[in-house]
């Protein structure tokens, strides 16, 4: 697992040390250089692809395309160097390039252990970002490597497809939706996601965002493609089970599939990154995701996750204080940028086995107080 990556000269980042858990967590102000850890560990992960060696950095590919190298520099950087120290529990390397004007693949330089980072970095992947599938006629259908490799695309383009290939995949009993809602019937919960396997659990955890939901995907013969059916189900005899087009159900179920999907079909030691996975879901829904996260997370499986919800942040912290994932396991970090030098730097508040954290930083999360002491201030 990584436990640390520097970074160097990386867009707002001088010199940016940032410890990863099995679930790290990505918050602060918008441009405030959330985003740069994520598009660090894919830019790795990019260049790893195209060279197994690691010997350059490629910024333009089909994970992340960050334009040349002046345009990932640190623009009041005081050398030219642009460096990503990466750290596990037994080696680390520092990979450095030379920042060359008009260049989108850089010479890399290292030092430490590059093949235990390599390693370290070679397995399971998903990166879904915040511009996924939205409700559509169908969806892509994944090539025979992209099918291999459980690729589920950086846009969830291929989530549905993936669904129809592997519905009845056994779901790790770590992150089995749990049947015990106090809002939702067990006879309902028997209808709707009767067993362990993928497409039931993802009907099972879709319960906490539209109950009765479940999806189904059907696969477009000739088109190479799959489309996605959603109907409702009730307890009574005659409730309907009309399937409807993804447009005319809500339009979170689809915008979250992928987020729930990679979830629950990650494999251990997988690494999964996150871009807002609380976009367009009701305050339940996205406490319920963050509920998810840990979940998987305690199984296995390393998270880094980019959120504004405070929401899914408090889905995180119930599940810390139910002992559903370790408050060690868990990194959270504020993120913040100086007005005055473009530097990016973070607070990283201790998450306490009780769900409570060690401090609270201004603007983390405190919009809410400080309208309430607003509006009560007679």
């Amino acid at each position: 697992m990584l436990e640390r990556i520097e970074l160097h000269n990386f867009k707002s980042a001088r010199n940016l040390p940032i410890r990863l858990a099995s679930l790290t967590v990505l918050t602060g102000l918008n441009g405030s250089g959330k985003s740069s850890v994520l598009q660090a560990l894919a830019l790795l992960k990019q260049s790893l692809r195209l060279d197994e060696e690691l010997q350059e950095l490629s910024l333009r590919g089909t994970l992340v395309n960050l334009g040349r190298s002046e345009d990932i520099r640190f623009e009041n950087a005081t050398d030219d160097e642009i460096g990503f120290t990466i750290e596990t529990s037994q080696s680390w390397a520092k990979l450095v390039a030379s920042a060359t004007s008009g260049a989108d693949t850089l010479k890399l330089h290292h030092d430490g252990n590059l093949k235990d980072i390599i390693n370290a970095l070679n397995t399971s992947f998903q990166f879904i970002q915040a511009d996924r599938i939205t409700p559509a006629v169908q969806y892509q259908q994944a090539s025979t490597p992209e099918r291999a490799a459980g690729w589920l695309g950086c846009g969830g383009e291929y989530t549905v497809d993936f669904l129809l290939q592997n519905e009845s995949m056994k779901v790790s009993s770590g992150r089995l939706f749990p049947r015990d809602q106090p809002t939702l019937s067990a006879e309902l919960l028997n209808q709707v996601a009767p067993t362990e396997g993928l497409l039931d659990q993802v009907s099972g955890w879709l319960q906490l965002l539209s109950p009765g939901v479940r999806p189904r995907a059907v696969a477009v013969e000739l088109a190479d493609a799959a489309s996605l059916r959603f109907s409702y189900t009730g307890t009574s005899v005659d409730s309907g089970s009309r399937e409807h087009r993804p447009s005319n159900v809500g339009f979170g179920l689809t915008y979250c599939l992928p987020i729930i999907v990679a979830c629950l079909a990650a494999p251990k030691d997988a690494l999964l990154l996150l871009e807002n996975p609380e976009a367009h879901l009701h305050p339940r829904g996205q406490s319920a995701l963050g509920q998810l996260l840990a979940r998987c997370a305690a199984d296995g499986v390393q998270i880094v996750v980019e959120t504004h919800s405070d929401h899914l942040l408090n889905g995180i912290r119930v599940a810390t204080k139910r002992a559903e994932i370790s408050n060690e396991n868990v990194a959270v970090h504020f993120f913040s940028r100086d007005v005055e030098s473009g530097e990016s730097s973070i607070s990283s508040p201790i998450l306490h086995a009780n769900g409570r954290f060690s401090d609270w930083p201004d603007g983390f999360f405190d919009e809410w107080s400080k309208a309430l002491d607003e509006l009560l201030d007679t």
